[in-house]
């Protein structure tokens, strides 16, 4: 692994700051933000403040800086057109209204401004939030969710990944979705961090691997094959446009207590549209349910059950073949929970209990290719009384 140097980091950022300062979008100075791993991002503070859409001024934007290596590792090459693709699905959401409900609004950021030549963004900036993963860390979380909340926000989220699917699917004769279609690099890179990677995960632990092995390779090609299809070849209704990187840490909270319906209108944002592709549904309602079953399995979050139940309900209605589909996502989100873990340092969870979380993601991977109905007595079970 080799981050960029401290020098290198300010050189960026005070290249971006020249960049703009000849736009509305001058920034007198930038603060950077950790978390993600692919993209160079600032919270920028304009230097002059301008209107917003929603009657607030618009004091900080989000800056994105894309280079065609991993922000945190320039040993990790990683297509820079990722970026491109992103604006492909901010401009066109823009106009997409999901259905109200009484007690949340759901939204997605807008982009200001997009340079391609340097390939940097600036993008609407949501202050006074917090991801949701980060929330379910935090020790007093349940200050934040209190009540029935967990299972009203993930209900919401489920809502509102239906009619984002239901939207792209009409959506998809347009100019910018079909480019989406084709966003190659992504695909391929999300296939890489899945299905390509449970393998060579369950290989440090024979006693894992023994038994399975040749029905792990035969998931792992069925599915990799699956990341080559193209826009329109025989795809079905559960094929389109899909956010493509849809877990807990994308999606945004005001950093205050859930508020009842009688106390107001709670926000939520989604961010991070840069793996957005064509690809199969179950992607991102497995790595959502996969993302929050793995807080539970390696963090022992009580919280995070809930939200998933919520959000299985908020969907709405499942065939067999997509709840099967959506538990094997999940397995494989728990099973990669082992190459996003922080590779430095000590292990931040005990060895037996990696063992048992990555024991769990390959029983649901092998019985949703079975199609068992072990899922009835899971904590997937939901899925399957739809």
């Amino acid at each position: 692994m080799a981050p960029i140097n401290p020098a290198e980091e300010d050189a960026i950022a005070a290249s971006i700051l020249q960049e703009l300062s000849d736009t509305s979008y001058a920034c007198s100075s930038l603060t950077q933000l950790r978390g993600g791993t692919a993209n160079f991002v600032y919270r920028g503070f304009l230097a002059q403040p301008l209107p917003g859409d929603d009657g607030f001024t618009v004091k900080s934007v989000i800056i994105k800086h894309s280079t065609d290596f991993v922000a945190i590792n320039r040993d990790f090459p990683l297509d820079v057109t990722r970026c491109t693709f992103e604006g492909y699905m901010l401009n066109p959401l823009a106009a997409f209204l999901p259905p109200p409900t009484a007690d949340a609004v759901i939204k997605t950021p807008r982009l200001y401004h997009f340079n391609r030549q340097t390939n940097t963004q600036v993008i609407q900036d949501f202050p006074g939030t917090e991801d949701l993963k980060s929330i379910f860390f935090l020790p007093d979380a349940a200050d934040f969710l209190p009540g029935p909340s967990p299972v009203t926000i993930g209900h919401r989220l489920g809502f509102w990944l239906k009619a984002f699917h239901v939207w792209a699917r009409e959506q998809h004769q347009g100019k910018q979705h079909k480019a989406i279609g084709v966003n190659n690099p992504m695909r391929d890179l999300k296939r890489m961090i899945t299905y390509d990677s449970v393998l060579g995960v369950i290989e440090n632990y024979p006693e894992l691997l023994a038994g399975h092995k040749e029905a792990l390779e035969t998931i792992r090609d069925a599915m990799g094959k699956e990341f080559e299809k193209l826009p329109g070849e025989e795809d079905g209704e559960d094929w389109g446009v899909i956010h493509g990187d849809f877990r807990s840490g994308n999606v945004l909270l005001q950093k205050e207590p859930w508020k009842a319906t009688v106390e107001g209108t709670n926000k939520l944002f989604i961010i991070d549209w840069e793996f957005s592709q064509y690809g199969h549904r179950a992607y991102d309602l497995g790595q959502m349910i996969g993302d929050l079953y793995e807080r539970k399995v390696f963090n022992d979050i009580d919280i995070v059950i809930p939200v998933m139940q919520g959000f299985i309900d908020g969907y709405g209605e499942l065939s067999d073949d997509m709840a099967y589909r959506i538990a094997i996502h999940a397995g494989v989100q728990l099973i990669t929970w082992y190459i996003r873990r922080p590779r430095t340092g000590p292990l931040t969870v005990p060895l037996e209990d990696i063992v048992a979380g990555l024991r769990v993601g390959r029983d649901i991977i092998l019985k949703g290719w079975e199609k068992d109905r072990f899922f009835e007595g899971s904590m997937l079970a939901s899925l399957f009384t739809k």
